[in-house]
């Protein structure tokens, strides 16, 4: 797939500032995500990448919204992309091309994301919600890039609710310095009135981390389960020194405990795939 704007191809819009704007922001090699606004004929596209409304000529023929994953191989002198897709027919092969979406998405985030913390001297600090939602009005493109992943989560969450296990949100603020976090919100019988919510994240030194927490009435539970247990101790030693904020909750802490080898996958494949 070629992106038109160089001057020399032969397809063309006002002048060569979006193409010169999208090659300042990318390098060949990264992966980016874009939305098909309307199609042409002769499998060309207006296609939206980051903001910047590009044509695009198509190898295969997509809806009017649809979310596509790309490829940069070439900034210079034609900017050229590499659409990539997911192969498969059938209820499983939809799940794994939106789980796959969702990872992208999620990652493509995360690349914006981690920069703009470093710069804002936010990293390896607690994050606030709203000092999240700070950071994405000021930066347009980081915004474009949590909604994209937000998006995409939403049909996973639908099939998780459809299979009766909960629902799923993504709040990388809650874990900002770690990668792929994902919360599972379940919901047991209303008879009984337990909220579980799980938090899981990648930490650079934990491993895949999940945090339990088991809600009912005024009573509140939390469990920590970690890929890597070797850091339990440090990480229980941790929570008792840090007092919690003044709460009408009785929380109870039950400790760090190894997260099993089966769930080394993380939470959604877990969920969606195993029975």
């Amino acid at each position: 797939m070629r992106i038109s704007g160089s001057g020399t191809g032969g397809f063309s819009f006002d002048g060569d500032s979006r193409s010169d704007r999208f090659r300042n922001r990318h390098r060949p090699g990264q992966k980016v995500r874009g939305v098909l606004l309307k199609n042409l004929p002769d499998s060309m596209a207006w296609v939206d990448i980051d903001g910047e409304r590009l044509l695009a000529q198509l190898e295969t023929a997509h809806a009017e919204g649809s979310r596509l994953l790309f490829l940069i191989q070439q900034l210079v002198p034609h900017i050229v992309l590499k659409e990539l897709t997911g192969g498969g027919q059938g209820r499983t092969a939809t799940t794994l091309s939106r789980v796959g979406d969702f990872d992208s998405a999620r990652t493509l985030f995360e690349n914006r994301f981690r920069p703009a913390l470093k710069q804002a001297g936010l990293f390896g600090r607690p994050l606030s919600l709203p000092a999240f939602l700070a950071l994405l009005a000021a930066s347009p493109p980081l915004l474009a890039a949590y909604q994209d992943a937000a998006n995409c989560a939403c049909p996973l969450s639908r099939a998780l609710q459809d299979a009766n296990k909960g629902i799923l949100v993504y709040q990388p603020w809650l874990s900002p310095a770690a990668l792929r976090q994902a919360t599972i919100i379940r919901r047991a019988q209303e008879a009984s009135r337990l909220t579980e919510t799980v938090v899981e994240f990648d930490h650079a030194r934990m491993g895949l981390t999940r945090v339990q927490f088991l809600r009912k009435a005024d009573a509140l539970s939390c469990r920590v389960q970690l890929q890597h247990p070797e850091h339990a101790s440090d990480l229980s030693r941790y929570l008792d020194s840090h007092s919690h904020p003044e709460t009408t909750l009785q929380v109870q802490f039950l400790g760090v405990t190894k997260l099993p080898r089966a769930s080394h996958s993380g939470l959604l494949p877990e969920l969606l795939f195993k029975q």
